[in-house]
């Protein structure tokens, strides 16, 4: 119903959070009613900034409140099915950041959570599916507009200038799982096609990096109907910036160019 307001909760008042309490929170059947982050100062200036009403430490706490409808987790990814499960147990509707957990078995985990509890909705932050720059790249592509197989070039490297967030998250996750979720969806969503077989390849080029993961990786994709795809990430102090969406076919090419790296059309599209 138009006039209905649902009263959100935020987990995690990170950048993360910011960006999507930033994008709700003029929505008129939208209130931020509560926000969560272990550092409590940071939970109060986020309550001051987005005028909520509660900040906590605890987000059980936040959950189990009985004005909250809907969660919004933003917190590491290995904490996602602990939140998701007493989010489904308080019966709040959720959007959670991806990826979904930091590893297989959570991950299967919190679908088999997920399916068993219907009533709850659950959205995983694929935002691409929403974007509409990359749906009209997918309605091209399935309309034959370059052809088959599809080439699929896609990098996006960070040269970071905050590495102490980074390798926060370098700790709880890989930059190929944390962002390369996007582009594994967008190589089977572009092409209809299934992934047969993948390879990767990572390394570690800062010192701070553990030895059990890496902050620069690549891999590989091939697809059921002949199409293949690469993904690139890396995030370290030395390496350049760059973000290529390129999808190339027998007839012909599209690249996804930034807004913001554009020299002509660039009050169209994201």
């Amino acid at each position: 119903m138009a006039n209905t307001i649902y009263n959100v909760a935020l987990i995690g008042c990170g950048s993360m959070g910011a960006a999507h309490l930033d994008d709700i929170r003029f929505m008129e059947n939208i209130c931020v009613k509560c926000v969560c982050d272990l550092n409590i100062e940071t939970a109060e200036r986020f309550k001051r900034l987005y005028h909520a009403d509660y900040a906590d430490t605890d987000f059980r706490i936040s959950v189990s409140r009985e004005d909250i409808d809907i969660v919004i987790i933003c917190t590491y990814p290995s904490t996602h099915l602990e939140v998701l499960r007493e989010c489904i147990n308080n019966s709040k509707h959720v959007v959670c950041e991806k990826p979904i957990s930091d590893n297989l078995e959570n991950g299967k985990e919190a679908v088999k959570l997920i399916r068993e509890n219907p009533q709850c909705k659950v959205l995983i932050g694929y935002i691409l599916r929403h974007n509409d720059t990359y749906n009209k790249v997918a309605e091209m592509i399935q309309n034959d507009a370059i052809g088959k197989p599809v080439v699929m070039r896609m990098t996006q490297n960070h040269h970071t200038m905050n590495w102490d967030k980074y390798l926060h998250l370098i700790k709880d996750t890989s930059p190929i799982l944390d962002c390369g979720v996007h582009y594994i969806d967008v190589m089977r969503w572009f092409t209809g096609e299934d992934i047969v077989e993948v390879s990767g390849i990572g390394a570690r080029t800062e010192a701070d990096v553990p030895e059990s993961t890496y902050n620069y990786g690549l891999i590989t994709a091939k697809l059921s109907g002949g199409s293949i795809a690469y993904y690139e990430a890396g995030w370290s102090n030395t390496i350049s910036a760059e973000n290529v969406k390129e999808f190339v076919g027998p007839k012909g090419r599209i690249r996804i160019v930034l807004q913001m790296n554009r020299n002509e059309n660039s009050e169209e599209g994201d």
